[in-house]
């Protein structure tokens, strides 16, 4: 799929087809800026494969975005799978065990694992239109206080850029539940709330182990659905580039 900017405007996405019937109107010119998966930044259409198209075409002042560089994803779709099964095991194996200690270090690996996988997360669907960066995206995670909003925007707000980010292109991956995600959010709030309560003998432990094991599976379900939808996008990315 390709965009193209014009009268500082951005649109698309739009087929092959569509990007030679523009040339054919002069909505394109040799100097529109075009982009596709496979390039890593905008590119004027004469310096594309459209050039021998635009050859007879009056060229035209449009002005590229300036502002925005699309990022270069230089991972695998395994390597998605990957991480998400270490985090499974990690953090699945680390929360029961953390009651005696020793679960702590397989805790903090898995959620180091969850903080890369919610980074891949939202670099995959840089394109101008997500809310935040990747970076942003994670670091504002570690915040305090402030964190405990900006979680929503982080694994709330990914659910919904990246279901929109595939509806748009059409890309045939999984939906991802953001009421699971909402879920999610609301029991982290709570595991954080409980941090006083864990000074009171055995209303800690009861409230942690009520909030805990689910706020752990929906953490786990949820990164999976990240995971597949990640891999389908990253998969579209990569059959785009080749054709």
């Amino acid at each position: 799929m390709w965009y193209y900017y014009t009268n500082d405007r951005q649109f698309g996405p739009v087929n092959e087809e569509e990007i030679i019937r523009l040339i054919q109107n002069g909505t394109i010119g040799r100097e529109t800026f075009l982009w596709t998966e496979e390039f890593e930044d905008w590119t004027p259409a004469g310096q594309t494969k459209f050039t021998n198209l635009l050859a007879n075409m009056p060229a035209t002042a449009m002005a590229g975005p300036a502002t925005y560089s699309y990022p270069i994803i230089r991972f695998q779709p395994h390597s998605l799978r990957t991480l998400w099964l270490w985090l499974a095991w990690l953090i699945g194996l680390g929360f029961p065990l953390s009651t005696v200690c020793i679960g702590f270090p397989a805790l903090i690996a898995g959620t180091v694992l969850g903080y890369i996988l919610l980074y891949r997360s939202w670099l995959l669907i840089q394109d101008g239109n997500a809310r935040t960066t990747p970076g942003i995206a994670v670091g504002f995670c570690f915040i305090p206080f402030f964190n405990l909003y900006w979680m929503y925007v982080a694994f709330v707000g990914l659910t919904r850029d990246m279901n929109a980010y595939c509806e748009q292109r059409q890309i045939a991956a999984p939906v991802i539940s953001e009421r699971m995600a909402l879920a999610y959010y609301i029991l982290s709030l709570l595991s954080i709330l409980n941090l006083p309560l864990s000074f009171i003998p055995y209303v800690g432990i009861i409230f942690s182990l009520l909030v805990g094991i689910p706020t752990t599976v929906l953490y786990i379900i949820l990164m999976k659905q990240f995971t597949d939808s990640g891999i389908s996008i990253l998969e579209h990315k990569m059959q785009t580039a080749a054709q």
